[in-house]
């Protein structure tokens, strides 16, 4: 019995030079049958195209089918009937293509398979088993590839390369590239752009522009035709540029595919090829977004700058819908190039940066759209500050102040969920007092004092508070809740201030006034912008307003100076008085000033608060009361003979109290009144002091 060697090599004799006429003869065909028995082929025709395959392979040669056509000495178009076999031969795995690449059949390649040679060799039937290899088809990367070499080929002029192009679209037809790009571009000479373009782009890995002269110089000979296309690109009445596929930059003299083109080329691999953006945290989400917008990528010379950005945007959304805070921000913020100046602060913020306004816009934006956005942040009109999502700020640098943005906590809640909490910046304790910790207190007033302090209080409950901002707000006033505590020393303005505070829940933001006044020029004026930024990001914060207390408010409440020997110290304070009533103007809170020299105060102040409230000394009565509540020791009489005796103040009868205190503890027993008087004589330094005011106690609401 003849090995399988032995078969291929008698039938290579029949076949080869045989013309395939001479199939026909009885010893041929048995050949050939006994060929496909031992190979397990399904007839004689697969027989003839393993025979001549392998006796070509064995030789290490490949085999198109030109060379087929030489092997049997007959024509190209004889041997295309033996196609279907081919083909068959190649599904069992016993042949391969080697130009997996081309796609025309006349020019494709192929050889025995090297573990069908081996098994032939050893006298054994080949394993039928489909090659990894033979899963790749041909695609649209070798579909580019074809019409890259003819538009790179010198000999090929324009109308060959179109009927080119024209052919192999024919032929692959059903090819999803083929059939979109068809769809929206009818120019034939523009999709052959567009394929050469797509080459470029994956062929340099998908960060690649093409060259805009030496392309259109490739693709067409005649000056006329090649200057004509290059108006059409820049002009962008070129169908690509038209159907928002292909992007062009004169400046750069280059061409290359939009997102939307590179998604038609892409097809299903568009979410796997060129840099990834896809399954980012928030975070790096963030951080790429920057990254692109501070790159080249971004091109704001570009006229189609807010579209290619725009485009950019929407593709790194779509590639992490995981991300549940992209899909809220989209909800609030319509707008992509919002979005993104929105996502490059929350990169700031997660990188504790500061975001220079001018320096952001002029990333994004052309020039006219710039100044656009710049005007609305100016006019706190932008969209961001509507929301609530972002604020602006004034800082400082060697190179003099320049205006940032941040994050409020509310923009941080949105886009960092459960992780904004990192990043909330904690009230200094050193200036907030907070409610609870505040300690009862009683205070004692005439009666009109106490009627005038009972109203603030009761307007400081919230209902009524929001009720009343509601009515102003509802008849176009301002909002801001002022008050003005003001007379002597030690008459109960600060603890009235903290016992409303107490009752009404709110925490109090108590101003440093000495830190407020820098001996550094310009430092001040930033100090007292930053008092008021604070205070309006604690209330956004806070369920309930806090107060903000301007304790001893003449120190920076004072009357403004003509600008003369002062000079920039003047000049100083007239603008931080200027700022402080500019902020009271648009006051969205609570502001209580207190001060003992209201008489400093300047009167442009005055119709900005609206209560104003004046702490006269105690009267007999009303110290008698403080000095039981103080000492409950002490008799009626006594009491009285105390209040009537001396000119104190709450605070001062305070003083002889905490002395009696130590008197107490130190001894074991309580004081008694002639110790107390003898306390009460030293209190006084030299003659009463002057009492001082508006000249009447009244409130005005």
């Amino acid at each position: 019995m003849r090995t399988l060697i032995q078969l291929i090599k008698a039938a290579a004799t029949k076949l080869h030079d045989s013309k395939l006429r001479r199939l026909g003869g009885k010893e041929v065909t048995a050949l050939l049958d006994m060929v496909a028995q031992r190979l397990g082929l399904d007839d004689r025709g697969e027989a003839v195209m393993f025979t001549a395959l392998f006796d070509r392979s064995c030789a290490g040669r490949c085999s198109d089918l030109e060379d087929l056509a030489s092997y049997f000495d007959c024509t190209q178009l004889e041997v295309m009937e033996y196609v279907p076999s081919l083909k068959s031969l190649l599904k069992k795995g016993l042949a391969v293509q080697t130009d997996l690449s081309e796609c025309r059949l006349t020019n494709q390649n192929f050889v025995v398979a090297n573990h069908v040679i081996g098994s032939v060799l050893e006298n054994r039937r080949p394993e039928l088993r489909q090659s990894r290899i033979l899963e790749k088809e041909f695609d649209r990367y070798d579909f580019c590839r074809l019409v890259d070499l003819q538009v790179q080929d010198r000999d090929v002029t324009s109308e060959s390369l179109f009927q080119f192009v024209d052919s192999i679209e024919r032929e692959n037809d059903e090819m999803p590239l083929v059939r979109e790009l068809g769809a929206i571009v009818e120019d034939l000479p523009a999709r052959a752009l567009f394929y050469e373009l797509s080459y470029d782009f994956f062929n340099n890995d998908g960060d690649c522009r093409s060259c805009l002269t030496s392309t259109l110089r490739d693709m067409y000979e005649a000056y006329g035709v090649r200057f004509r296309e290059r108006k059409a690109l820049l002009d962008g009445t070129h169908p690509l540029v038209r159907a928002a596929l292909v992007e062009v930059s004169g400046e750069r003299d280059s061409m290359e595919l939009t997102v939307k083109g590179q998604r038609i080329f892409l097809g299903e691999d568009f979410g796997i090829f060129g840099k990834q953006y896809n399954a980012l945290d928030v975070y790096s989400f963030a951080r790429e977004v920057s990254e692109y917008v501070h790159g080249n990528a971004h091109d704001i010379k570009n006229s189609k700058a807010l579209e290619k950005l725009a485009e950019k945007v929407r593709l790194m959304e779509d590639s992490n819908r995981s991300l549940e805070c992209l899909a809220k921000v989209k909800g609030l913020l319509a707008e992509e190039d919002v979005r993104v100046l929105f996502y490059i602060v929350c990169n700031a913020c997660a990188g504790g940066g500061p975001v220079s306004l001018t320096r952001e816009l002029s990333s994004i934006y052309p020039m006219k759209e710039r100044n656009a956005a710049l005007k609305a942040f100016k006019e706190e009109k932008h969209k961001l500050q509507n929301l609530d999502l972002v604020e602006m700020m004034t800082e400082s640098s060697l190179f003099g102040e320049y205006t940032v943005l941040k994050l409020t906590d509310k923009g941080k809640e949105l886009y960092f969920g459960e992780d904004a909490e990192l990043f909330m910046e904690k009230p200094d304790r050193k200036e907030l007092i907070l409610s609870r910790d505040i300690k009862e207190k009683r205070l004692f007033f005439s009666g009109r004092e106490q009627e005038q302090l009972r109203l603030v209080g009761d307007t400081l409950q919230e209902q009524n508070y929001q009720s009343l901002v509601a009515r102003l707000e509802e008849k176009g006033l301002a909002k801001g809740i002022a008050v003005l505590l003001y007379g002597a020393p030690g008459t109960g303005k600060t603890e009235s201030v903290l016992q409303w505070a107490r009752e009404s829940g709110r925490d109090v933001v108590h101003v440093d006034i000495s830190a407020a006044k820098s001996m550094w020029y310009g430092e001040s004026e930033k100090i007292v912008k930053d008092i008021f930024t604070r205070y309006k990001r604690l209330c956004r914060r806070s369920q309930i307003k806090p107060i903000l207390l301007f304790n001893e408010a003449d120190a920076i409440f004072s009357k403004r100076k003509a600008v003369g020997h002062g000079g920039s110290i003047d000049q100083t304070e007239n603008t931080i008085q200027n700022i402080i009533i500019e902020e009271m103007e648009k006051l969205e809170g609570i502001l209580i000033a207190t001060t003992n020299l209201a008489d400093n105060l300047d009167r442009a102040f005055e119709r900005r608060f609206l209560f104003k409230i004046r702490f006269e000394r105690p009267s007999v009565e009303v110290k008698r009361s403080i000095w039981l509540d103080k000492l409950p020791g002490l008799s009626r009489d006594d009491a009285a003979r105390l209040a009537s005796e001396y000119d104190f103040s709450g605070g001062e009868i305070d003083n002889v109290v905490r002395k009696a205190t130590m008197m107490e503890v130190l001894d074991g027993t309580p004081p008694s009144i002639e110790a107390i008087t003898g306390l009460c004589g030293e209190e006084k330094i030299g003659k009463e002091r002057a009492r001082i005011g508006f000249g009447s106690a009244n409130i005005l609401p």
